[in-house]
């Protein structure tokens, strides 16, 4: 008669247990390296220069692991892919945007973009 962990059914149970144990191990880590990461901000522009003869600009981008996107003082929506897309009203000269995007946990990731209106006010009769 031996003593031990030799009967195969036991073996089994180990393996079986330390595989879980790894799996649920494994899975967790993959899915906190959003909270490790943060939020993540894509503009779809050439955001160096940005000039316009229009009094609106139409900003656009993609986000990742964000629960809201600030632009200026407003709240925008999010679509289900993370897209966002907002109509920018400029004034004559240089106009300083900022977006900020803040994930569930308060981390936050902001970008400036300058856009250079050359036009003059038009108002409506």
């Amino acid at each position: 008669m031996t003593l031990g962990y030799t009967d195969g059914k036991t073996k089994i149970k180990i393996f079986l247990l330390t595989f879980g144990l790894l799996s649920i191990s494994a899975f967790t880590v993959f899915e906190l390296r959003k909270v490790i990461g943060g939020p993540k901000l894509t503009l779809e522009c050439n955001c160096d220069y940005i000039q316009s003869d229009k009094n609106t600009y139409k900003l656009s981008g993609n986000t990742k692991n964000v629960s809201e996107i600030i632009i200026g003082d407003r709240k925008i929506y999010i679509d289900i892919k993370g897209g966002f897309q907002e109509n920018i009203l400029l004034y004559p000269g240089i106009n300083l945007i900022t977006i900020k995007s803040l994930d569930k946990f308060g981390k936050e990731v902001k970008k400036e973009v300058s856009i250079y209106y050359s036009g003059k006010l038009t108002f409506m009769k």
